[in-house]
């Protein structure tokens, strides 16, 4: 497998464009947007990032999980019938971040199977959806939601009137970027899940390399989508 070929192909930027293209209102982007919506993102990301590391300097994770009072629990809860299942969710009304274990464990045997057990063993897989789960924490309890800072589309007009919805998965293009910073990960965080997908033998290696060629081509293209 040519995984140093791959991780070079997914960059910050062309990974961040991927996200993006998963939000609902995608194709409702302006083409000169976005890059506004991924750079945005990734810069909000970084700030939150150096924040966090200045206020918590020498502490990993879990620790900061530890002077946040955040129980770290383990549920062996099942969520059938998902692709990427839920490895972990901030529980608001116990204030508690939840692990899902099978769904951890099924990754681990997944990486297992593709011989990159080092890069992603079990604790690393915990530490990164720590590491991203922390992130909306903090949109939601200290710093507000990412798409709620950055402008919102025109999902349709009609007359005088005009109805714009935010792209939410600005979100995410923004905890990934916390999670690479926070962690000092020598890869793209986003990278798992598509690891995850060759694992499942829903995807091979050569699908996804020709897939970040792609947004790359598509990103670089003046007046993309237009």
């Amino acid at each position: 497998m040519e995984i140093q070929k791959i991780e070079k192909l997914a960059t910050d930027e062309i990974m961040s464009f991927a996200e993006l293209k998963e939000d609902i209102y995608f194709n409702k982007i302006a083409a000169n947007k976005i890059k506004y919506y991924i750079e945005e993102s990734i810069k909000i990301g970084e700030d939150i990032a150096e924040d966090t590391l200045s206020k918590y300097k020498g502490k990993n994770i879990k620790e900061i999980y530890e002077e946040k009072n955040i129980e770290i629990q383990l549920t062996k809860e099942e969520l059938k019938n998902q692709i990427v299942k839920l490895r972990a969710k901030y529980d608001v009304v116990d204030e508690n971040m939840l692990i899902y274990y099978w769904s951890v464990k099924d990754m681990e045997k997944k990486f297992n199977k593709l011989k990159l057990d080092k890069m992603f063993n079990y604790e690393k897989i915990i530490e990164i959806q720590l590491a991203h789960e922390l992130f909306h924490y903090l949109e939601t309890e200290e710093i507000g939601n990412t798409h709620e800072k950055l402008e919102e589309v025109p999902v349709f007009k009609i007359g005088p009137i005009k109805k714009t919805n935010p792209i939410k998965k600005t979100s995410d293009i923004a905890a990934h970027i916390f999670c690479k910073k926070i962690l000092d990960l020598p890869y793209h965080p986003k990278i798992m899940d598509y690891y995850y997908l060759v694992g499942r033998d829903y995807i091979d290696i050569k699908f996804l390399e020709d897939y970040f060629i792609e947004l790359k081509e598509d990103l670089n293209v003046k007046g993309y989508r237009d």
